[in-house]
């Protein structure tokens, strides 16, 4: 517990907010650049959706290809915090919450880490609390 995992940079571009837009977010300020000036954002942004899309593909990347990961029962405290912009790079890092073993299933833990995407201030754009099931190395 309490280990952090720094994941990587990730770099949001125009063409990844407005085709993830238009495929499975399609509100003006996720796909149309000159309406989204007139929205609250006052310009285009990305899906939040898209946005936990860009940390969890650091988050294989970086973790799950290389470990003996099972899935996930699903997440808590999922947070939009900050509108994500065409050309934001943004530092994925994970921070180990808790382990436990799973109910049922001997060789198996789950970890909960806390998952964020931080733009270069150091502020979280985006945080979640994931439940990733792990085969154990102690059994």
């Amino acid at each position: 517990m309490g280990d952090v995992f720094e994941l990587g940079k990730v770099e949001v571009t125009e063409e990844e907010i407005l085709s993830f837009g238009r495929a499975y977010d399609p509100q003006v300020f996720h796909t149309d650049p000159e309406k989204a000036r007139d929205s609250s954002f006052g310009g285009l942004v990305a899906s939040g959706w898209l946005t936990a899309s860009l940390f969890m593909r650091r988050y294989v990347e970086e973790i799950l290809n290389r470990s003996a990961g099972e899935g996930s029962p699903g997440v808590d405290e999922l947070r939009f915090l900050q509108p994500v912009r065409a050309g934001d790079v943004l530092q994925a890092r994970l921070t180990v919450l808790g382990l436990a073993p799973v109910l049922g299933r001997r060789g198996s833990g789950i970890v909960r880490p806390r998952c964020e995407l931080l733009d270069p201030q150091g502020s979280a754009v985006f945080s979640m609390v994931l439940h990733s099931i792990f085969r154990r190395r102690d059994v």
